[in-house]
């Protein structure tokens, strides 16, 4: 459990109120990750209060609005953020294969290959790892950007569009790649692996690491090995993820696998890697032109 007896601060009442710790999170995210730990470790007690966000980019929006303390977000959504100035910092990554980022689509439609994506459109959301992976395939594929329509639409619009006929390409992350592959007939064209860094990170912000620095430690120790857990304990998370999230077990089970990031240091590795998104941002004209990401990583912590 993540919640112990909670610490009690004095307010100015002399009324004493639980030390609280506000968590952004998404769909089959932390929650359902630390619900499935047995993590009776003893550390700091305090609350978690919790916010679920649809994508990473209102994460982004609530961290840089002090909304929240801490938030779980791609390292495409971290780049972006970046960009646009927000007052973020990675306190702890994660590197998956990246299989379950994916450019999808009609499993009996005409695209067959990258190439096949000249004069056509993907949808995908502004930002994202799935919009990430869209430059980084066409770059592979010799196309500049502007061969490529990029529909820019909230994951559910994307597929609905795709199904329609009205988008050619989806490019999303698990667990909708996952429900595609299996539920919906559609075809993986090509995964993140191999082209993406496969970085997941949890952010916080100066004010965060200023006022709550102690809890914000203890919460990434706890999600750390929870991490680790999942890596040779899949199922317990599974069970958990399909329960909150409502997918049917197979879809869960393979997002699990996909998604299930080990814990890795925030070295100079991990941050030329993140470099290399916001460069790759900046070389399709979306901003970031000689940004250093060195600043946005906590490695104090």
């Amino acid at each position: 459990m993540v919640v112990a007896t909670p610490a009690l601060l004095v307010g100015c009442d002399g009324k004493k109120a639980p030390a609280v710790l506000k968590v952004g999170d998404q769909r089959g995210g932390l929650q359902a990750l630390l619900s499935a730990y047995p993590d009776d470790k003893p550390g700091l007690s305090y609350q978690v209060e919790w916010a679920q966000f649809p994508n990473a980019a209102p994460v982004i929006e609530a961290l840089n609005a002090q909304a929240v303390d801490v938030g779980a977000v791609g390292d495409a959504p971290f780049g972006f953020g970046l960009v646009g100035k927000a007052q973020i910092k990675a306190v702890a990554a994660y590197r998956s294969s990246g299989q379950g980022t994916a450019i999808l689509v009609k499993g009996d439609g005409p695209v067959r290959a990258l190439a096949d994506l000249a004069g056509r459109t993907v949808a995908t959301s502004k930002g994202s790892i799935g919009h990430f992976l869209v430059l980084r395939a066409l770059a592979e594929a010799g196309l500049t950007a502007d061969k490529v329509t990029v529909a820019f639409l909230a994951p559910n619009d994307a597929k609905a569009a795709l199904v329609a006929g009205s988008v050619d390409a989806w490019a999303t992350w698990d667990p909708y790649t996952a429900l595609a592959e299996l539920h919906d007939g559609l075809r993986v064209l090509v995964n993140a692996e191999g082209r993406m860094p496969g970085l997941s990170y949890l952010l916080s912000t100066p004010a965060a690491l200023s006022a709550r620095r102690d809890l914000v430690r203890d919460f990434v120790g706890r999600v750390n090995r929870a991490r680790a857990f999942t890596q040779t304990q899949p199922e317990a998370y599974a069970t958990v993820f399909a329960q909150q999230t409502g997918l049917p077990p197979d879809a869960a089970a393979l997002t699990v696998r996909r998604i299930s990031g080990r814990p890795v240091p925030l070295d100079d590795g991990i941050i030329a890697d993140q470099q290399s998104v916001v460069d790759q941002f900046a070389k399709a004209g979306l901003g970031g032109d000689g940004l250093d990401v060195h600043p946005a990583f906590e490695r104090t912590l």
